[in-house]
């Protein structure tokens, strides 16, 4: 082989390298879109399943894991308190765990709900019972702490708060919770409030979004009975729109592409598309057709990817630009439950139904196919909401009260 060919191969490798070597240190992934970009994953798992290397015992939530730098991290509650766990993500071997009293105080589905959020050298926490944590990420020591319900006089959400910690070079930013301001920005060295919202009222369950307009960023809070766009530095209201649904549940994260936004809800509420204009926010499209309860959706390529809270946990695809249904999933095998959730990788989902069943089907806008699956968790118990995680050519899932840990890599010489 010449010297040329050589460096190309090297470089090749290592360009394949980089890809497999995505960190994923928050809700949705490092892009926010909940889209995967591992190479080098099995096209069909063994009649079994996929190969479990390791399984860990956790506390009961619907966080879901994130991965960086060869570690994995998952909050979860036992009784009132909420524990941050570290892992080695090879081994499962526990690296640290931190626990804080203030979890989700009730039993109406007991346990933690926002996805931990890394940035740099810490690791940032929004607890079911309005605790915003920053900790160091190598130790787990917590460096600050704030109630955030407490700062700012309002009331826990019915269902607790969910809403995944938005970090910036600046600031952290959750939704608060009944009575008060729909949203706070933190100072992330100190713990210091920097605003609250304009607006009062009732906050929702979605993580903030940052969407740039024409250069200049504004802030997308879903929050209980509208979407608004706020300033991200002072917090004031730049425009909204009332989005209402059964108890207040506006869960799924805004998703946006250019000027436009969509949102769906469960509970028969639907979902829409909007535009950003120079005057406001302007209807592009409604449907009825697809209702996302907990997890949004997934944008590629202009098309839309659904868990259908109607017919029990449904996959659509809808077109971008119309709104139009452009396939759906057929079978019961397919059906995820209204708590499922999916990443995506290339034409293929990772779905894991609310019942412990994890498939492998590709999803275009013309079909969704079933290619493999496996009953991973207990089927009698149907709360598993985490989403799962696709980290160096494995899959994390959270069940009940484990994380388990999958091979799903095509290793050389691997039947595919």
């Amino acid at each position: 082989m010449s010297y040329r060919k050589s460096l190309l191969l090297v470089a090749l490798t290592l360009a394949a390298g980089s890809v497999r070597a995505d960190e994923w240190p928050k809700w949705r992934g490092p892009n926010g879109d909940g889209i995967s970009h591992e190479t080098g994953l099995l096209d069909k798992w063994p009649d079994e399943g996929p190969k479990k290397l390791w399984s860990a015992k956790v506390g009961l939530g619907f966080s879901s894991p994130i991965g960086n730098d060869g570690k994995i991290y998952l909050l979860s509650q036992d009784g009132n308190q909420e524990g941050l766990q570290c892992f080695d993500a090879d081994t499962g071997k526990v690296v640290w765990v931190q626990s804080s009293s203030g979890g989700y105080p009730n039993n109406d589905y007991p346990g933690a709900r926002a996805t931990p959020t890394i940035d740099g050298k810490f690791i940032y926490t929004f607890g079911g019972g309005g605790d915003l944590i920053c900790r160091d990420l190598d130790t787990g020591k917590e460096v600050w702490r704030d109630n955030i319900l407490q700062k700012t006089h309002s009331k826990l959400n019915h269902w607790g708060q969910a809403s995944s910690p938005l970090v910036t070079d600046k600031a952290v930013y959750v939704q608060c919770g009944e009575g008060g301001p729909i949203a706070v920005a933190v100072d992330k060295t100190n713990g210091n409030i920097g605003w609250t919202s304009q607006f009062s009222g009732n906050s929702g369950y979605a993580a903030p979004v940052l969407m740039d307009v024409g250069g200049t960023q504004e802030l997308l809070v879903f929050a209980g009975d509208a979407l608004f766009g706020l300033n991200p530095e002072t917090g004031k209201t730049l425009w909204t729109t009332p989005w209402r649904t059964q108890y207040g549940v506006n869960a799924g994260s805004p998703i946006v592409k250019d000027d436009k936004i969509f949102v769906s809800s469960g509970y028969g509420q639907g979902a829409g598309q909007f535009q950003v204009t120079p005057t406001g926010l302007k209807p592009v499209w409604t449907t009825k057709e697809v209702d996302c309860k907990f997890n949004p959706a997934i944008l590629d390529n202009g098309y839309l990817y659904c868990n259908s809270e109607d017919h029990n946990g449904k996959l659509k695809c809808l077109d971008w630009n119309t709104g139009k249904v452009t396939s759906s999933a057929t079978g019961r095998t397919m059906m995820l439950g209204f708590g499922g959730s999916f990443v995506r990788d290339g034409d293929k989902l990772y779905a894991l139904s609310q019942s412990g069943t994890l498939s492998l089907m590709s999803a275009t806008p013309q079909e969704f196919k079933l290619i493999s699956q496996a009953q991973v968790f207990d089927a009698g118990y149907a709360q598993v909401w985490s989403t799962p995680l696709i980290y160096h050519g494995r899959l994390y899932a959270k069940g009940q009260n484990e994380l388990v840990c999958l091979d799903i890599s095509a290793k050389p010489g691997t039947p595919q």
